[in-house]
């Protein structure tokens, strides 16, 4: 009911970066949320706050993420292997490149471009 099912072969997800977070419970350990993926069901479905599927999006995402994703890094000031010569990574939601220890700016899109692509495996 959450999970938005890739119906494609093949799909351009190279926009789809997201970041998610945890907190700590004391008693209970690490929670995961995401409170961006609530929002961006009300946007797509045009819900509002008190309607029961923004609820049930609510409680699915306080707790849970689906089971869609892929975890790249965790963490703050990342360091590749090998070593990036450019400083540890703040972090790690877009691709790095260096062309002869030179950093390329992945902010810059016409001089680093990227492409990332789903591929359903069967």
């Amino acid at each position: 009911m959450f999970c938005k099912v890739l119906k494609k072969e093949a799909q351009d997800i190279t926009k789809w970066q997201h970041c998610w977070a945890e907190f700590f419970l004391p008693g209970y350990g690490w929670v995961p949320v995401d409170p961006a993926d609530v929002r961006k069901m009300m946007l797509k479905e045009n819900l509002k706050p008190g309607d029961a599927k923004t609820l049930a999006y609510r409680r699915y995402f306080w707790g849970a993420w689906d089971a869609y994703r892929v975890q790249l890094a965790i963490g703050r000031d990342l360091t590749l292997n090998p070593p990036q010569t450019a400083a540890p990574l703040n972090t790690f939601s877009y691709p790095y490149a260096e062309i002869d220890g030179n950093p390329l700016d992945f902010y810059q899109p016409k001089l680093f471009s990227y492409k990332t692509t789903y591929h359903q495996i069967h």
